[in-house]
């Protein structure tokens, strides 16, 4: 296939998971590609039962399983995704997705064997060439968002799109690192790192796991509670923000964590073609997260996004990549003029 071809199937394929889920599993069908199956609620753990036993045997078979199928959307949800009413209404679809009576953060651990970690850390831990390949492409197109004053390319790119232009040593701010992998790699480039991690088991792998030397300050707090002592000239969620349990009260403190003139990157989110503006997903990798250990997996319409950063006082622009959803970043700056109280 010619390169032009090559841009043209990968432009309709962006448009079309811009569309309504429903919407594309009628023009997948039409093409003879009907796509994932949706399973009722109570079917969900005998999916998940298969899913165990494959994870026995291998990451990968496991995981086409879980991308076989999705949850069946639910009905009657609120009109407004900025009301109370709708947030009442996600809490109680994660409540039946997880089949516990409510959040906690205390949800987002994630046990695991420090010496195994640090050997062989996620993903490499998972033996699939796949998922570690998914994200090293993720990472490495962050820190090219990050250090540019370019867009990191892609045919979707605005012409006008800028990079964050953010240089070593500037102190930037990871939230949420989990296994440390970014973190690494921002260390190991110059930056110095401020970690916000909640899980101590994860900020125990983070120091051991930094290079000697280094300039790392690991943070055990939960994103909603960090405040950070100056402001730093980028905060970092790569794979973290919609683990948030209030994203916009969130969005709004973040203009206290990066100083003016400052950016904040949003790597390897759920921006994404969603049944409703936002909420827990619904496909089988984060149906597995969310009844399995609790985890919040929420994902985030591109319209829906896009408001919720205009009403907290943020703009971006976004650098997708042609066919890996972790190599894909926002980047937010400040709107102009945003003085006085933020709106919700």
């Amino acid at each position: 296939m010619s390169p032009r071809l090559r841009r043209l199937e990968h432009g309709a394929r962006v448009l079309v998971e811009m569309l309504p889920p429903g919407t594309q599993r009628r023009l997948r069908a039409l093409a003879g590609r009907p796509g994932v199956r949706q399973v009722p609620l109570d079917a969900l753990d005998a999916e998940l039962a298969t899913v165990a036993r494959l994870f026995a045997i291998s990451e990968d078979a496991a995981r086409a399983h879980l991308a076989g199928f999705e949850l069946t959307p639910p009905v009657d949800r609120p009109a407004d995704p900025f009301s109370a009413e709708y947030e009442r209404w996600t809490w109680e679809l994660y409540a039946a997705i997880s089949g516990r009576h409510g959040y906690s953060i205390e949800h987002e651990a994630s046990p695991f064997d420090l010496p195994g970690a640090l050997a062989r850390p996620f993903p490499y831990s998972t033996g699939s060439a796949a998922v570690v390949g998914e994200d090293l492409e993720g990472r490495a197109y962050v820190l090219r968002a990050l250090g540019s004053g370019r867009a990191p390319g892609g045919p979707l790119v605005s012409a006008g799109a800028r990079g964050a232009g953010v240089l070593p040593p500037a102190r930037v701010v990871e939230f949420g690192p989990g296994w440390g992998n970014l973190t690494v790699d921002l260390l190991a480039t110059g930056y110095t790192v401020t970690a916000v991690e909640v899980d101590p088991g994860f900020c125990e792998l983070l120091s051991s796991r930094a290079p000697a030397g280094a300039e790392l300050e690991i943070r055990q707090a939960d994103m909603l509670s960090y405040a950070p002592d100056e402001p730093a000239a980028a905060a970092i969620f790569f794979e973290s923000f919609h683990h948030c349990a209030d994203h916009r009260r969130l969005l709004r403190q973040l203009h206290g964590v990066v100083a003016p003139g400052g950016v904040v990157l949003f790597a390897g989110e759920p921006v994404q073609a969603m049944p409703y503006p936002w909420g827990p997903r619904l496909d089988g990798l984060s149906l597995w997260s969310t009844r399995t250990y609790g985890w919040l997996e929420l994902g985030f319409a591109p319209g829906y996004f896009e408001e919720a950063l205009r009403r907290t006082g943020w703009v971006a622009d976004r650098y997708p990549s042609r066919s890996n959803p972790k190599a894909d970043v926002f980047v937010a700056r400040r709107a102009p003029r945003v003085t006085g109280r933020l709106p919700a």
